[in-house]
């Protein structure tokens, strides 16, 4: 499994670490929303404090089959180039791969150690949306870079218009940085990821982005327990239960 894909499956849990005689347990939350940073280059990455980087294609498409030193988790896009420029990517660290357009290499579907990203358009159409969604996607890419701070309803129901077509974790590409109100309705319509362009965003608003999502709880699920309403026709039985007991007391009288 790719270290992305077993991230998005922790979202807001507590993961513990250090078992084992003598060892001391440390306990690690992850956040509810991940924060990712598209670079252009390994050097671009320094010091950026983000949970995933992503190294931007070269200008033939392929990608890059450079190691990003010191994080955890970066991976790599691509829109064209070759097999073997895929597998030297993966070669050098890469721990997943984004598909920027239909003409990558088809031999990235089957690779079932990387992680897979897809970034989608708003104007597809529903049979290609179900057949980008029975794909094998750890995440899909949505672009959210013209969303406007802060969130109307109109803009939260764009977004979910788009959600409801797909099953797969969703990462939102922006340009602005939500307060906690902004976050709290990203994280309940189900965004596990926001990533942003590192030379358009201060390092300083990435980090204080990052404080804000760490203050963040999991999303609160609702009870189903309640009042519990009359089913369909069943007035209708009692009533005929009387009717029934009425002319048993006319018989007896």
């Amino acid at each position: 499994m790719s270290k992305i894909s077993e991230r998005l499956t922790k979202l807001g849990q507590t993961e513990r670490s250090g078992f084992g005689f003598g060892a001391r347990a440390e306990n690690t939350k992850i956040p509810v929303i991940l924060v990712g940073a598209n670079v252009d280059s390994p050097e671009q990455a320094k010091d950026i404090d983000a949970d995933l980087i992503i190294l931007a294609a070269d200008s033939s498409g392929a990608a890059q089959t450079k190691t990003i030193d010191d994080v955890e988790i970066w991976g790599v896009s691509v829109s064209g180039g070759s097999n073997k420029q895929l597998e030297a990517a993966v070669e050098a660290g890469a721990d997943f791969i984004v598909i920027e357009g239909e003409s990558a290499p088809g031999s990235v579907l089957i690779d079932d150690d990387s992680g897979k990203g897809f970034v989608i358009s708003d104007l597809v159409s529903d049979e290609r949306a179900k057949a980008i969604d029975a794909g094998p996607w750890d995440f899909l890419v949505l672009d959210g870079t013209s969303l406007k701070l802060p969130l109307s309803v109109g803009s939260v129901l764009d977004v979910q218009e788009q959600l409801t077509k797909y099953s797969r974790h969703i990462f939102l590409q922006m340009s602005e940085v939500p307060d906690k109100t902004n976050l709290e309705l990203l994280r309940d319509i189900g965004i596990s990821a926001l990533i942003y362009n590192a030379s358009s965003l201060a390092k300083a608003d990435m980090v204080a982005l990052r404080e804000s999502i760490d203050q963040l709880e999991p999303k609160k699920l609702k009870s189903n327990a309640g009042a519990v309403l009359p089913q369909a026709g069943e007035s209708g039985s009692q009533e005929v239960d009387r009717d029934d007991h009425d002319d048993d007391d006319e018989d007896w009288e």
